[in-house]
């Protein structure tokens, strides 16, 4: 307890220094203590398992694993670990996502910073805290689907690979960041063509940027 205020160690796990910094600043400020700052996916559930912080701040974007696999690993250990989802992903895409891969909260980076000690308040009580987001609809008559709808299909990794893509990287720069062969990273560009109803790489990176995809 810090006063009347609920403290906790932290893992933060953010490729951005700057972005670290800012969360630490603000945490340690609020009375929480911060136990390891961590920059790759691979680095982070083996400090978790380490550390055995009581509460971990992940980001989604994050070189060699991303946060979903991140989420997906820890789902199968015994010891169940909170984890707080700190993402500039757009939370009406990815929140639920997160919330079905076992993260116990998700805070948009787009919003207020405050937000942050606000949900680590509540994850410390025990609780969930995840934006209200509503799904977007086909039109009436059922026959086209929103790009929004589209975009929910995909799954985690392909979400993924649409990010890198949308920044421009190119096939083997996705398989360098992920750790996938080439031709893995091939096949998930022609399915998100293909589910995104999609003809080439310019379309993929427009309507992900469209959808805030970037």
């Amino acid at each position: 307890m810090h006063g009347d205020v609920l403290v906790a160690n932290i893992i933060i796990a953010d490729d951005h220094s700057v972005v670290r910094m800012a969360v630490r600043t603000l945490l340690e400020k609020a009375g929480h203590t911060v136990i390891k700052e961590v920059a790759r996916g691979l680095d982070v559930i083996s400090s978790i398992k380490k550390e055995s912080p009581d509460l971990v701040i992940l980001d989604i974007d994050l070189p060699q694993m991303d946060g979903f696999e991140v989420l997906r690993r820890l789902s199968k250990e015994e010891n169940k670990y909170k984890v707080l989802v700190f993402s500039a992903m757009p939370a009406n895409r990815f929140s639920s996502r997160c919330s079905r891969l076992g993260a116990v909260a998700y805070v948009s980076k787009n919003g207020e910073i405050s937000d942050l000690i606000s949900a680590i308040q509540v994850v410390l009580m025990g609780y969930s805290f995840f934006p209200i987001t509503t799904s977007s609809s086909v039109d009436d008559n059922n026959e086209v689907t929103s790009e929004s709808d589209l975009i929910q299909s995909l799954s985690a990794r392909e979400l993924v690979v649409l990010k890198y893509i949308s920044r421009g990287y190119r096939i083997r720069n996705i398989s360098d960041e992920l750790m996938l062969s080439t031709k893995t990273i091939s096949t998930y560009k022609a399915r998100l063509l293909s589910k995104l109803k999609l003809e080439n790489v310019a379309d993929l990176i427009d309507m992900a940027r469209r959808n805030g995809i970037n």
